[in-house]
């Protein structure tokens, strides 16, 4: 069963974010069927290694489209992607140890993660972006 499907309450408004957030999400999923599947070991690892890359890429995209639209919230959004990466690579460095067994409280945090970040606090800069664009 996934974590989260994807629907209109996750869309920014920026189709690329869009798009790095819905790969995001199929990761987090893969996560979590793999853990419900009871699946341990180099797979699961592989996956949080690839979350968290993708993760890395998407801040980084993320960050970088705030710049070229002048969102005035980037320095504390990218206060809080430092935070999410602190704690994610916490959790990541638990799995490894382990064997590629996840924490129950990892699978809470990556829900969390999508209905509080992505929800909340990611959709401040999509209407700014989209207003550029109108008037542009």
């Amino acid at each position: 069963m996934p974590i989260m499907e994807w629907d209109d309450t996750l869309d920014v408004g920026v189709q690329a974010m869009n798009d790095e957030h819905k790969r995001i999400l199929d990761l987090m999923n893969q996560i979590n069927d793999a853990h419900e599947d009871g699946l341990t070991g180099g797979l699961v690892i592989a996956l949080v290694n690839q979350l968290g890359q993708v993760t890395l890429d998407h801040f980084r995209d993320e960050e970088a489209y705030m710049a070229r639209t002048g969102y005035a919230g980037l320095a504390s959004h990218a206060l809080i992607h430092k935070d999410l990466l602190a704690k994610y690579t916490a959790y990541a460095d638990d799995t490894r140890r382990n064997d590629g067994r996840l924490p129950e409280k990892f699978l809470m945090f990556l829900k969390l993660w999508l209905t509080a970040h992505i929800r909340g606090i990611d959709m401040k800069y999509g209407p700014k972006g989209e207003a550029l664009r109108q008037a542009g």
